[in-house]
């Protein structure tokens, strides 16, 4: 009877284990290099260089720097975020490649990310005035990484105690 109840659960955990239709992923986190660092312009008035921790403004009159430095964990949520988007495989500019469906618009910005790590170094651009939805769909790891690192730094207090632009765009 022992042994029954033995044989009984081995092929109850073997087929609770075996047919599990959930893939396991491997995941390998990959420490941030110590030559990491990333430059990122929206192409209108901000930009910030996280290599000396410089903040720029533009202003009609002039431009406003300000030290921001992020911590050791927002630098190493950005290293995995692009490693996550591949960023060293992305093309050098999103740009449309089919002529008949692109979309012009005025004003244009070029967002752009410039990035180095681990002797590398690549800068890759979107330009907001000239585009079309392929390339949209193309550019969409780029935008979010984009989007989310200025996410981070717009949470900084000391970006938040700037006055905002007064550039005007029409």
């Amino acid at each position: 009877m022992k042994k029954i109840k033995i044989i009984s659960t081995f092929f109850v955990l073997f087929g609770l284990f075996s047919f599990n239709n959930e893939k396991q992923k491997l995941v390998v986190k990959e420490d941030m290099p110590s030559d990491f660092y990333f430059v990122i312009e929206d192409g209108g008035n901000n930009y910030y260089d996280s290599q000396n921790g410089n903040f720029h403004r533009k202003y009609v009159k002039g431009e406003k720097k300000i030290k921001v430095k992020l911590t050791k964990e927002e630098k190493e949520k950005i290293y995995s975020l692009i490693l996550k988007v591949k960023f060293f495989e992305m093309p050098t500019k999103f740009e449309p490649d089919d002529k008949k469906n692109i979309v012009i618009t005025v004003p244009s910005f070029l967002q752009s990310i410039l990035i180095r790590a681990n002797g590398k170094k690549k800068l890759v651009s979107y330009d907001t005035g000239l585009t079309s939805i392929k390339n949209d769909k193309n550019a969409k790891p780029f935008l979010d990484l984009y989007h989310k690192i200025w996410e981070i730094l717009y949470k900084k207090e000391e970006i938040n105690r700037m006055p905002k632009s007064d550039y005007f765009y029409e």
